[in-house]
């Protein structure tokens, strides 16, 4: 990637939430995703992070792995429109669905105006060493077309514990689109590791964002960003100006406020707790939105 498309990428992304019915069914509702994608561009954001599960889009927060193909497909389609007309950029996470249907992903995602695809690995037959890692990424990344392509560390998740500076050394020799990875895990020296000319690294715990832009990191893909996107914007702003103390107090007060609402959910459901508070902002009268995410699909 050029030093131009490189700076583009720098600031806040928001990992959307995927918009259902409120039926049992939890259909998909794509007509919130307009007044969704204008939400966020009215509050900084320069771009959406959708699963293809995709919408956004669809990321582990957008519960992208429980959608089927076509549900992620439309989903994709719907938010590439929605993200063109506000002037957003997206990222597509592809993964999480057997081989064949993640390359029809890929393909699928090569043919709409968006400006990367994210895949998590395979979920079943795990990869041991980086050495499969990165070659079932390159058979991914090969259907991408010309999109840059990112790899999606997410161990809790995924189960895959592999050394992200290796992947990434690997992974540019190999890969010719790899643009980067997105880090979500708490090991911050290994993602300083990753860090890089021409390589994106966009940390994702909201948790770790004061630490992130002490360490270098300028991308962040976080869930609290639709929630809170003031607070996210101030800690970004405060570290930015030196004003240290003044960002890690504001980050502790966004730490304790993630966990309250996160021992609502008497069964732990981080995306269940998330998309929650999600919507309770929705409903404040100042923030004055016609749209709802609507519940998780996810059961547990």
């Amino acid at each position: 990637m050029d030093p131009a498309e490189l700076k583009s990428f720098e600031g806040f992304l928001a990992p959307a939430f995927t918009c259902f019915e409120n039926n049992e069914e939890k259909t998909l509702n794509l007509a919130h995703i307009d007044d969704y994608a204008e939400w966020l561009q009215r509050n900084g954001a320069v771009g959406v992070l959708g699963q293809y599960i995709p919408t956004t889009v669809n990321s582990i927060t957008g519960e992208g792995p429980i959608l089927g193909k076509i549900e992620r497909q439309l989903n994709a389609e719907a938010w590439s429109i929605a993200c063109m007309k506000h002037e957003l950029k997206m990222l597509i996470q592809i993964g999480g669905a057997p081989m064949p249907d993640v390359l029809d992903l890929a393909r699928h995602a090569s043919n709409l105006n968006i400006n990367g695809v994210v895949c998590i690995p395979e979920l079943f037959y795990k990869p041991s060493d980086v050495k499969q890692l990165v070659g079932y990424c390159k058979i991914v990344a090969k259907n991408c077309g010309r999109h840059p392509f990112f790899y999606y560390h997410l161990p809790h998740y995924t189960d895959v514990f592999l050394d992200m500076p290796e992947f990434c050394e690997l992974a540019e020799r190999t890969i010719p689109n790899f643009a980067g990875i997105e880090y979500s895990h708490s090991d911050l020296a290994m993602a300083a590791k990753c860090l890089a000319p021409n390589r994106i690294i966009i940390l994702s715990d909201s948790r770790m964002l004061s630490s992130g832009l002490l360490l270098g990191f300028k991308t962040f893909c976080m869930a609290a960003f639709n929630m809170v996107p003031n607070t996210m914007r101030d800690i970004y702003g405060n570290m930015k100006t030196g004003q240290i103390n003044l960002a890690k107090r504001e980050q502790k007060l966004l730490n304790s406020s993630i966990r309250e609402h996160m021992t609502r959910q008497k069964k732990g459901s981080w995306v269940k707790a998330m998309k929650h508070w999600f919507n309770e902002e929705l409903k404040k009268p100042e923030n004055e939105t016609p749209f709802t995410a609507g519940h998780t699909r996810k059961l547990h």
